[in-house]
Parts: C-alpha cells; sequence; structure tokens
C-alpha cells in the first residue's frame, strides 16, 4: 500500500521481474539462488522505496517455463512477500513476451494515480526457447511503447544459456550479463535492481535515456565482475527510442500509451 505518512504524492516505478523456473533450474541449485535472492533483493528495495522522495515502487513477478504465469502482480514493496518458485517444464519464453505484452498498458498494469515512470524490466533465463519467440518479441516491439521504452536489463544463467536470445529482448548486447557463479549472480541482479530502481524512479532523471547497458557495466565493475558473454557479431540492435507522442502532464509520465 502507499506510504501514508508521505504528504506529497509520489509517482509509481514497477520493476518487471521475467524469471525462467523450466526444469533446468533444478541444477546445481540455481532456483534455490533465484529465491533467495528475490529475497534480499526486495528487502533492499523495501529501503530504497522508503528513501525515495519522488517514487513508490511496485514488483511484478511473471515466471515461465511450460507457459507462463504472474507470481506477483505489481504489488508495493511494503505489502511484499517472497514465495519460494518451483522448477519444472519447458522454456517458452513466446509465451513470457506475450503475457507481459498483454499487461503493459494502462488498461492492465501501467497505473499509478500520482503519473508513471517508465519501467523496469530484469529478465532472466539459463536456456533456451521451446516455443515462438521471435514472433512474440516482434509483436511487443512493433506494438508496446511501454515494452520500448523500459529499462531492461537481461541475465543469462550458465554458459548453456542462449544469451544471444536474451539480447534480442532487451534490445542491447551490453545490457546482459552471462554468469555461472550463482553468488556473483545474485550480486549482480541485487545491484541492478537497485540501480535501476534509484535512476528510473528520480524526476530529475527522467528526462534522460537510462541504459541497461550503463547500469550492467556499473554492476560488473562495482563487483569486480567478469561478464561471460561475447555477442554474436552477426546480431544487430535497435537502441532507439520509439517515436510517440507523450499525452501526459511531463514527458515522462506516458498518460495516453
Amino acid at each position: 500500500m502507499p506510504d501514508t505518512n508521505n504528504p506529497i504524492a509520489r509517482r509509481t516505478l514497477i520493476i518487471f521481474y521475467v524469471l525462467d523456473t523450466s526444469g533446468s533450474m533444478k541444477d546445481f541449485g540455481k532456483i534455490g539462488t533465484l529465491n533467495e535472492t528475490m529475497r534480499e533483493t526486495i528487502e533492499v528495495l523495501k529501503d530504497v522505496s522508503k528513501s525515495n522522495a519522488d517514487a513508490e515502487i511496485k514488483i511484478a513477478v511473471l515466471k515461465f517455463d511450460s507457459g507462463a504465469q504472474w507470481i506477483k502482480k505489481p504489488t508495493y514493496l511494503e505489502d511484499m512477500y517472497w514465495d519460494d518458485l518451483k522448477a519444472g517444464g519447458l522454456t517458452d519464453i513466446g509465451e513470457a513476451l506475450r503475457e507481459l505484452n498483454s499487461k503493459l498498458s494502462r488498461e492492465q498494469f501501467m497505473t499509478g494515480k500520482a503519473g508513471l515512470y517508465k519501467p523496469v524490466i530484469i529478465f532472466m533465463t539459463d536456456g533456451f526457447p521451446t516455443d515462438d519467440w521471435e514472433s512474440a518479441l516482434k509483436t511487443i516491439t512493433s506494438e508496446n511503447k511501454w515494452f520500448n521504452a523500459a529499462t531492461k536489463i537481461g541475465f543469462a544463467l550458465g554458459d548453456d544459456s542462449d544469451a544471444d536470445v536474451v539480447a534480442k529482448i532487451v534490445g542491447n548486447s551490453e545490457a546482459v550479463v552471462q554468469t555461472d557463479d550463482l553468488e556473483m549472480f545474485k550480486r549482480l541482479i541485487r545491484f541492478a535492481s537497485v540501480s535501476a530502481s534509484i535512476l528510473n524512479g528520480t524526476s530529475r532523471m527522467a528526462n534522460q535515456d537510462i541504459s541497461g547497458g550503463d547500469i550492467v557495466k556499473s554492476a560488473l565493475e562495482e563487483q569486480g565482475a567478469d561478464n561471460s558473454y561475447i555477442p554474436n557479431e552477426q546480431i544487430s540492435y535497435d537502441d532507439s527510442e520509439p517515436e510517440v507522442e507523450m499525452t501526459g502532464d511531463s514527458e515522462w509520465d506516458t498518460s495516453g500509451w
């Protein structure tokens, strides 16, 4: 619920976590690490939200395996708790993108009484797509302005994950981390979550394009981590902002979307 002790209405920032819970996440303790990571990240973000005079943070969690399911619809951090995820099934990335597309709208999840900041999307997988993800990606990138404007960060967990697919989803090869170090994964996703929430949820930064690549670079430097991902040179990336007409009361409050 909103902070009733704060007399100034704050805009809403929603962080979307799109998380792979397929059967391969059972291996090497990856699902346990993911659960621990999310519990710790939520606790840190609670403090960030309380101290942020501009933004009130919500979290939404979409898991995907054989299909996709919302584990948490956008929830204020004050009301947030974490139910451990279990691993099993396929890796239906296309279904996850279709479900995300259906909720990134004013009629669904993108609501806020005092306005909205551009969302943050953190996408994680440890494998390869098992469904038609390319048509789903084409649809969401061609139709959904919220998705295109979002700060997107990708995590490819393990050497067997398809980091090139993750790069295409987040739209920027520099915004992808690939690692098989579970402890490093925990620290990086927590750092990236906090950095993105602070940068995106600050009025003085709102007119600036917050790059997922810059956040990943800062996270790697801060943690002294190496990135295993080497982009495929044949993949091209479109990092340009969509040409849209802003109809809200400020440039970053996209009320008309």
